[in-house]
């Protein structure tokens, strides 16, 4: 479990987009928590809690599912790799599909060296991860019927702080959405779940209580 320096959870959106008998709600949390942990053992701790996968990151075509709305890479670190410092990247190649039901997105991998390397390998093969981020989108269509229906989770981890001993810090910080509720509750619950790995709270309920409030 990780000792947290700092955290906050603001709730930055909570709208009934339905009705008081048929609700359909909008949540939106922002997150951060500040650590001690470098990013590169917080990269193999998120690994671990299954939160660094081929389901986050996947590494074949995908249906309705890029990295962010505004077509951000599912995954993105500054990493060492053989001595050397290296932008690697996962991108979502929009392959197209049936526009009503359907766009498919084809995951690309740079450089072309690591193309067949995973980032939830990483730490087996020795490469350090300096900085992160993860990225997914996940909209939903139903066959002739309108739907705002999605899922949102954006995450960066990067040193800050000083370079003074003791003045660095690990920021983590999360932004979770979900559309189209039929209850008050904690957006992105399976994503919530795999980061509750902090000492003295859960994640998720804290979340759950904030939206609560």
């Amino acid at each position: 479990m990780l000792e947290t320096k700092q955290k906050s959870i603001r709730l930055k959106e909570l709208k009934n987009y339905g009705s008081s008998l048929r609700p359909l709600y909008t949540i939106v949390v922002e997150i951060e928590i500040t650590v001690e942990e470098s990013p590169d053992t917080l990269h193999k701790i998120f690994t671990d809690t299954g939160l660094i996968t081929r389901d986050t990151i996947p590494f074949e075509v995908v249906s309705n599912f890029r990295g962010s709305a505004d077509n951000k890479p599912f995954y993105s670190a500054l990493i060492v790799h053989e001595g050397i410092v290296k932008k690697y990247e996962v991108m979502a190649r929009d392959t197209g599909g049936f526009l009503k039901t359907r766009i498919n997105y084809e995951p690309v991998v740079y450089p072309e060296e690591l193309r067949l390397t995973h980032p939830a390998e990483f730490s087996r093969l020795d490469i350090e991860v300096e900085e992160w981020e993860l990225h997914n989108y996940k909209h939903y269509f139903m066959l002739l019927i309108a739907s705002k229906r999605y899922e949102s989770f954006d995450m960066l981890v990067k040193r800050e702080g000083g370079a003074e001993k003791g003045l660095e810090f690990t920021l983590i910080r999360v932004n979770i959405a979900e559309s189209e509720l039929k209850e008050k509750k904690a957006p992105c619950s399976w994503y919530l779940k795999r980061l509750s790995v902090f000492k003295g709270f859960d994640l998720e309920e804290e979340v759950r209580r904030k939206v609560d409030e």
